[in-house]
């Protein structure tokens, strides 16, 4: 059984095979290949923004890829482009794997079309992203960015008597978004002794053990002290947030975007933040990445950016090719994987 192992400068097919290599002991031989491997991982940001806008027949095809694809068994990859043709010259495929929770840059349609299951890493990230949206949700409340810069430039300024954070146990966290990570969020936040609300609407009940109100987008934005987005960029979500729902936030309001950038119209988040109709904001993802040094964020001081990093963590990228060893193990044994997109 041949399995072909595509990585990036992002996450390497080396770092994958040693996570999979278990699988020789069944039967499966490695070839391991990499997409844009010349790239740094700041310049690879752009290739990233491109395939998750454009799917994989808006960018250059991989054509040493096709061609080792042609007699794989399956075919594991990151970011990398599976276009239909790549997919149409295969002859023995049976499960393409993306170690991501995202799979824009797999053509599902030709997948199903042939038959091939499709299969993601759904959750990868969860607890990567959740705690750093906590660690996000505290550095603006407690503002120690600022304090930070302060007294790191040599000025020792204390908190405003006349303008005190509140405790989080005393603010409400509005959830966009309550899938997985969104979830995640919510169960730490609890712990914090927060009042939850969470907007989804394929979301009918709130798991067990969470102290969740389901509510409208409208009255969450209105009512929330925080509000974290955790939705998938979609037709639907596109600026899902924009200046109409900015200025539906209290004046004192937070936001923080660790989803995708389309989510929010970034013109609409800059004057929210300029026109101080909201607190001020925490941005890990771009509409541009790398960030240009022209952006308007590097001006504004009431805002945290970081450089999409929330889901970047060891775990996270051992978790996708994890669950591909158990998929492609299901699949040796019983004909398919667990499930299929």
């Amino acid at each position: 059984m041949k399995c072909v192992l595509c990585g990036d400068p992002a996450l390497s097919s080396k770092i994958m095979y040693q996570v999979m290599k278990e699988l020789e002991v069944d039967g499966v031989n490695f070839k391991c290949m990499d997409w844009k491997k010349d790239l740094t991982v700041d310049q690879f940001y752009s290739e990233i923004l491109k395939i998750e806008r454009l799917g994989p027949e808006g960018v250059e095809p991989f054509n040493e890829l096709t061609e080792e694809v042609r007699d794989a068994d399956f075919l594991i990859v990151h970011f990398a482009p599976v276009s239909r043709n790549t997919i149409l010259q295969s002859k023995n495929l049976k499960m393409i794997g993306c170690v991501r929770g995202g799979y824009e840059n797999v053509n599902v349609h030709a997948a199903r079309e042939k038959g091939i299951p499709v299969v993601n890493a759904p959750g990868r990230s969860t607890s990567a992203v959740a705690d750093f949206t906590m660690g996000l949700i505290i550095a603006l409340v407690r503002r120690i960015p600022e304090f930070y810069f302060e007294l790191k430039h040599g000025k020792w300024k204390t908190v405003d008597r006349n303008n005190m954070p509140l405790n989080l146990e005393d603010m409400i966290l509005g959830i966009v978004g309550f899938g997985s990570i969104g979830q995640a969020v919510a169960k730490r936040a609890q712990g914090f002794g927060m009042r939850i609300l969470a907007y989804d609407p394929y979301v009918k009940e709130v798991p067990n053990g969470l102290n969740v109100k389901l509510v409208s987008l409208e009255e969450l934005l209105k009512v929330s002290d925080i509000i974290t987005i955790h939705a998938r960029l979609t037709s639907e979500t596109f600026h899902l947030i924009g200046e109409k729902e900015f200025k539906l936030m209290k004046k004192g309001a937070y936001f923080i975007n660790t989803a995708r950038s389309g989510i929010v119209d970034t013109n609409a988040l800059i004057k929210a933040l300029e026109e101080k109709w909201i607190a001020g904001a925490a941005v890990d993802v771009f509409d541009e990445e790398p960030l240009s040094s022209e952006s308007k964020f590097l001006k504004l001081d009431n805002v945290i950016i970081t450089p999409h990093m929330a889901g970047s963590t060891l775990g996270t990228f051992l978790n996708g090719p994890r669950l591909m060893v158990k998929e492609i193990r299901r699949t040796l044994k019983e004909g398919r994987p667990s499930f299929s997109l």
